[in-house]
């Protein structure tokens, strides 16, 4: 059997992306899969609208595009997540809505969540064993991860179980516990400013297992919920997409350029919803460059490496 005809090749990608066309943020979008390192490991459908593709009855051809790419990447990569990425001040919204949406940002963002919903709940319908994200993108290039009902099964909490090196793994569904309820609260009292030091992180955890009678996995649960919610994540989720950053743009030698890391920063104030600063977040990212074993590469005329000293000094 010839390379070309064997039918054995390894699943080349694990989502399938729907993005916009406008071409002020192809590039962020792409940045943002890299940042959470997707890089090469995804299949990417753009089309006006994004999400409103799977939805506008007044467009069935691309309706009928979106469902037969979608099948298409998942016989050819072996996808098992959707991820749809709308963006603030698309120009396929303003025409569903008939207005201009950004107008208004608070309509504009309920607009855009009742779309992505509805996008979600028709994957699931056609595709039941797939997950689904749901995300809106700022002009700046950030997003968010944004609350979902449809985007898996009911009767449960969906978060993301955490692997021993301590990034996301696969969607699973957690039993509601009676404690569950008031360690939300628990939560939603403390996370007020954000939940961006791993060590309050880690306290209010233990919290929901000592005092609320929660395991680990169901208290994680709760406050991944909490962060889809308010539209931010905990900081151990931003350390999560930070580290695969770092990962993934380190040379064969492990070492990190000072620009990355700086990218990882900013990806870091990003995914909490800048509720961290930016000396704290680039403190945290210096402490992840050696937590994970890999280097500063030396920069300038000079090839020193004092920045990242600065960087951990910040």
């Amino acid at each position: 059997m010839t390379a070309a005809a064997d039918t054995t090749t390894p699943r080349k990608a694990d989502a399938f992306l729907v993005s916009c066309i406008d071409p002020r943020l192809t590039d962020d979008t792409t940045f943002l899969m890299a940042a959470l390192g997707r890089t090469d490991r995804y299949s990417e459908m753009r089309i006006a609208g994004a999400a409103l593709a799977a939805v506008d009855p007044a467009r069935p051809a691309w309706n009928t595009a979106l469902w037969e790419n979608l099948a298409a990447s998942r016989q050819l990569h072996g996808v098992r997540e959707v991820i749809f990425v709308n963006h603030r001040d698309c120009g396929a919204m303003h025409g569903w809505a008939g207005r201009r949406l950004s107008d208004d940002p608070a309509d504009e963002l309920r607009q855009h969540h009742g779309v992505l919903e509805r996008a979600a709940a028709a994957v699931r319908a056609r595709h039941p064993d797939l997950g689904v994200t749901i995300k809106l993108m700022e002009l700046d290039g950030s997003a968010r991860v944004l609350p979902c009902a449809a985007c898996g099964p009911a009767g449960g909490l969906r978060a993301e179980a955490v692997d021993p090196a301590g990034g996301p793994g696969d969607p699973a569904v957690l039993p509601v516990r009676p404690g569950a309820a008031a360690f939300a609260d628990l939560v939603r009292l403390r996370a007020g400013g954000g939940l961006t030091d791993p060590d309050a992180e880690l306290a209010l955890l233990t919290d929901g297992v000592v005092q609320h009678g929660l395991t680990a996995a169901e208290a994680r649960a709760v406050l991944l919920a909490e962060a889809r919610r308010s539209g931010t994540a905990s900081g151990s989720a931003a350390a999560a997409e930070a580290r695969a950053f770092l990962r993934a743009q380190a040379d064969p030698r492990g070492r990190v350029a000072r620009t990355d890391a700086l990218h990882a920063a900013a990806l870091y104030r990003r995914v909490t919803g800048r509720q961290a600063t930016e000396a704290e977040a680039t403190r945290r990212v210096a402490t992840l460059i050696e937590a994970e074993g890999l280097a500063p590469r030396p920069d300038g005329v000079l090839r020193s490496t004092t920045w990242f000293r600065r960087m951990a000094q910040a």
